[in-house]
């Protein structure tokens, strides 16, 4: 990939992202507890949310509706250590509520860095 852009791609629900960032080991999948850093922003480049280190990260399950769905298909599929750009559409968007800055209507552009897959404990 030396001297190559990082290649957009548009998945059937509409997310679109880049890989920033190559990580290692293996895939994270639906069902396994993941822990991520990200930051939102607008389309424009304006930054509105951001958890990165030295803040404590974010932990959910994939496939458990815990984050918003472009998030959740997003993180599916990556590698500890990977860093994607995400172009998330409204409708993989949707929350119960929305705080003041931000519309239902709005295109969002995260930053997300896929920190750890949490080993299942028996």
């Amino acid at each position: 990939m030396y001297g190559q852009s990082p290649v957009e791609v548009t998945t059937k629900s509409g997310l679109k992202y880049t890989v920033l960032k190559a990580g290692s080991g293996e895939l994270a999948k639906v069902g396994q507890e993941v822990v991520i850093y990200e930051s939102m922003g607008y389309l424009s480049g304006k930054q509105f949310y951001s958890i990165e280190k030295p803040a404590p990260p974010i932990k959910f399950t994939l496939g458990k509706k815990q984050v918003i769905d472009g998030v959740d298909e997003a993180v599916t599929g990556m590698k500890v250590g990977e860093i994607r750009k995400l172009i998330v559409p409204p409708a993989l968007s949707k929350r119960n509520e929305y705080p003041d800055y931000l519309s239902k209507d709005s295109t969002l552009v995260y930053k997300v860095e896929l920190v750890e897959i949490r080993k299942k404990r028996h």
